[in-house]
């Protein structure tokens, strides 16, 4: 009997310092969007057309996203990105003109995905873009303008979008030949 004593002492001491929180639906999706990617932001000062082979002619662009969660920390996602291309429309409460080529689409689903685009130090998703065949000859030599649009879907299906203005570098002057 003492035995049977000590442990109904020893089950009932450990309900009593077991501590319970009952967590409400609402409460828990609360605790996950504090975390969750709030917003998605084009880093313009390190988004730009890019050689991505051995000579100096842009044959793409690459681009740096970041996410954002509530606290304005940046997070890694998943989901995809649909990145638009756009000639830019100079004075004009919309920049984005018509659009140059077709959407690239980006997935982030799996891990080897995340270990392609994200960078560890920067915090940040680099995506190289490269442009469709002939795509520069669909482009008037002048314009050197763009606007970049980018919209994140997530596994939930909601979307966020940014979009910046990028300038294709000045032609080189052409070498006269000897």
């Amino acid at each position: 009997m003492p035995c049977l004593a000590g442990a109904v002492a020893a089950a009932a001491l450990l309900t009593a310092c077991e501590k319970r929180t009952d967590i409400s639906d609402t409460d828990a999706r609360g605790m996950v969007e504090l975390l969750m990617p709030q917003r998605i932001e084009l880093v313009e000062a390190f988004t730009g057309f890019r050689s991505f082979d051995k000579d100096d002619t842009p044959d793409g662009i690459e681009v740096l996203v970041r996410a954002l969660d509530t606290f304005g920390d940046p997070v890694k996602i998943a989901g995809t990105i649909r990145f638009e291309l756009y000639s830019y429309q100079q004075a004009s409460g919309e920049p984005a003109n018509r659009r140059l080529c077709d959407p690239w689409e980006v997935t982030l689903v799996t891990q080897q995905d995340q270990k392609r685009y994200w960078n560890l130090v920067t915090g940040m998703y680099e995506v190289p873009l490269e442009f469709p065949p002939g795509f520069a000859t669909k482009v008037p030599p002048a314009e050197r303008k763009f606007v970049l649009e980018a919209t994140y879907t997530t596994p939930l299906g909601t979307h966020m979008t940014d979009q910046c203005i990028i300038t294709a570098p000045a032609p080189r002057p052409a070498v006269a030949q000897r």
